[in-house]
C-alpha cells in the first residue's frame, strides 16, 4: 500500500499502517509477519490518503425545509452521505444553535458511521444584514448587532458552545446591515480569548483587509475585484494572507453555480466531469431554485468572482497562501458531498498542484478551525485514524480523488468501510 500522509513528505510506498483505539499507532514498511493481535485489512495496491474535509457548508440550511423535529436526523443522514463520499469531517459555517446542538447529540447516540461535525452556530452580522435580510423567521441564524460591547459579550457566551465563530462582513461601509469594524474586532478578541478561531465572510478586497486587521483566522469566499482585468489586487491580497498566516477558502463552486444557474451546458459539464449523471439532470432542473437569481449576488458578479479566482488562485498558492476547500451550496450539484468533489476539481483546474489540492481538503481545513491537535487531517502517528482508500494515485490525476469509482472505502476513527477480503491488487 502507498500512504500519502497529507504532510509535505513524499508518498510512502510498501507501507503498513497500524491502528489502535481509533488512532494511527504506526506507519512502517510492510512485513510478511502476521500482526501480534487484531484484524488485518488487506489494502495492497491501494493509496491511503487522509479523510477529506468539507470546510464550508450549511447543513442546517439544507435541513431548513424539514419539520423541526426531523432536522437533527436529516443532518445525521447528510453526515453519513458525506462519509460515503470520502469526507470524514464536515465544518458547518452557521445555523441555528439548537439545531446544531441537536444534530451533535443525535450523532453521539447513533451507532452507524458518519463524518464528524464541527459548527459555528449563529453568525454575527449587522442589523438586517445577510443572511437574515430583516426576516424574523431567519433571526435564529444570526446575532444582529451594531454595538461592539454587546457583540463581545455575545461572542464570549457563544464560544463556549461552538467549535469556532463566524462573522459576515459584507455590505456598504457605514450601512446598518454591515457589521461595524469595532464590533468585528471585539468578536475576534472574544473568540481568541476563549481559544476559538474566527472565520470571516467578505465581499470586496477592502472587506478582506479589514477582516485580517480585525484578527480573522480564515477568509471565506473569493473576493470581488475592483479591476477584473488585473492580477494586482490578487497579488496584494496574497502577500497579506501569507504574511498573516490567514487561511483562504474561495468556494469556487459557489460562484460557478450562481453564475451558471439555468445553463443546460453547465449541467452537461457536471456530467462530463463525473459529478452528475444524466439521471440527475431532471431532478436538478425540478428544484425550486433552478434558473432563479440568488438574492445576494447577481450572475454577473458571480461570474467575475469565479473567473478572477480561477485566474489568480495559483499565484496565491505560489505566494504561500494556505487554501482550504469548501463548497457552501449545492443548488445545481446532485448532493452536498458531491459539491466538495466539484470544488476539488476546480482547485485543480485553477492550477493548484495536486498535493496542494489534497492539503486544501485535509490538513489546511483542520488547521483553519484549530483542530490540528485532535483531528489534524493527516496520516501521522497519534492522529485520529480518518482516511480514504483509493485504487489509483491521486497525485497523478485529480479524477482518482474526485471520481467515486476510484474510492475503495473510508477509515473513520479506525473503523473501515471495506471488507477484510479486499482490496488487494
Amino acid at each position: 500500500m502507498t500512504v500519502i500522509d497529507g504532510e509535505a513528505a513524499d508518498p510512502i510506498t510498501g507501507a503498513e499502517v497500524v491502528v489502535a483505539d481509533g488512532r494511527f499507532s504506526a506507519i512502517r514498511p510492510a512485513s510478511d509477519a502476521p500482526p501480534e493481535d487484531g484484524p488485518v485489512i488487506d489494502a495492497r495496491g491501494g493509496y491511503l490518503v487522509p479523510g477529506l474535509w468539507e470546510s464550508h457548508t450549511h447543513l442546517s440550511g439544507f435541513a431548513y425545509t424539514k419539520p423541526e423535529n426531523e432536522r437533527a436526523q436529516y443532518i445525521s443522514q447528510l453526515l453519513t452521505d458525506f462519509l460515503d463520499t470520502g469526507v470524514t469531517r464536515v465544518v458547518n459555517l452557521g445555523g441555528p444553535l439548537d439545531t446544531e446542538l441537536a444534530a451533535r447529540a443525535y450523532r453521539d447516540q447513533a451507532t452507524d458511521a458518519a463524518a464528524g461535525l464541527f459548527f459555528a452556530g449563529p453568525v454575527f452580522t449587522g442589523i438586517g444584514g445577510w443572511p437574515t435580510m430583516g426576516d424574523p423567521e431567519r433571526a435564529a441564524i444570526a446575532y444582529q448587532t451594531d454595538n461592539a460591547d454587546v457583540a463581545y459579550r455575545q461572542a464570549l457566551e457563544l464560544a463556549d458552545q461552538v467549535d469556532f465563530i463566524k462573522c459576515i462582513y459584507d455590505g456598504e461601509p457605514g450601512a446598518p446591515d454591515k457589521l461595524p469594524f469595532d464590533a468585528l474586532k471585539a468578536i475576534a478578541a472574544a473568540a481568541h480569548e476563549k481559544g476559538k478561531k474566527v472565520l470571516m465572510h467578505v465581499h470586496q478586497r477592502a472587506d478582506l483587509e479589514d477582516a485580517v486587521a480585525a484578527g480573522a483566522d480564515g477568509i471565506e469566499h473569493a473576493f470581488h475585484p475592483q479591476d477584473p482585468g488585473s492580477t494586482a489586487e490578487a497579488r496584494d491580497v496574497a502577500a497579506l494572507l501569507a504574511e498573516t498566516n490567514t487561511y483562504y477558502c474561495p468556494t469556487l463552486v459557489t460562484w460557478e453555480q450562481f453564475a451558471r444557474n439555468g445553463d443546460a451546458a453547465y449541467l452537461q459539464e457536471l456530467v462530463d466531469d463525473g459529478i452528475a449523471t444524466p439521471e440527475d439532470i431532471p431532478r436538478i432542473t425540478a428544484r425550486p431554485g433552478y434558473g432563479r437569481l440568488f438574492p445576494r449576488h447577481s450572475a454577473e458578479e458571480s461570474r467575475v468572482r469565479f473567473d478572477y479566482a480561477m485566474r489568480t488562485l495559483a499565484l496565491m498558492h505560489d505566494a504561500g497562501v494556505k487554501i482550504t476547500a469548501g463548497s457552501d451550496v449545492a443548488i445545481l450539484i446532485p448532493t452536498p458531498p458531491l459539491a466538495l468533489l466539484r470544488e476539488l476539481q476546480l482547485l485543480a483546474k485553477a492550477g493548484l498542484p495536486l498535493p496542494a489540492v489534497l492539503a486544501a481538503a485535509t490538513r489546511h481545513s483542520a488547521e483553519k478551525i484549530g483542530q490540528q491537535a485532535t483531528a489534524p487531517g493527516t496520516i501521522t502517528v497519534g492522529s485520529v485514524a480518518d482516511a480514504l482508500l483509493l485504487d489509483a494515485d491521486p497525485y497523478a490525476d485529480i479524477t482518482h480523488l474526485t471520481n467515486r469509482s476510484h474510492h475503495i472505502g473510508t477509515l473513520r476513527a479506525g473503523r473501515p468501510s471495506w471488507s477484510e477480503g479486499g482490496p488487494a491488487a
